[in-house]
């Protein structure tokens, strides 16, 4: 399970994402999304550090 979000975005969505091999490829696919930043800034004053605390939980 990894963390996902578009650095370059003024209010970025995080995703947490799962590594899949389909037989020698590898891809990732969204398992869950936590938010949007500007949503998330109403329940912790750092999105970040929430989204990578979700990630661990899961």
């Amino acid at each position: 399970m990894k963390l996902y979000y578009d650095k370059r975005s003024k209010n970025p969505t995080y995703f947490i994402q799962q590594g899949i091999r389909n037989g020698k490829k590898t891809t990732t696919r969204n398992v869950k999304v936590i938010g949007k930043h500007n949503d998330l800034l109403a329940i912790t004053d750092d999105p970040l550090a929430y989204a990578k605390e979700q990630v661990r939980l899961f």
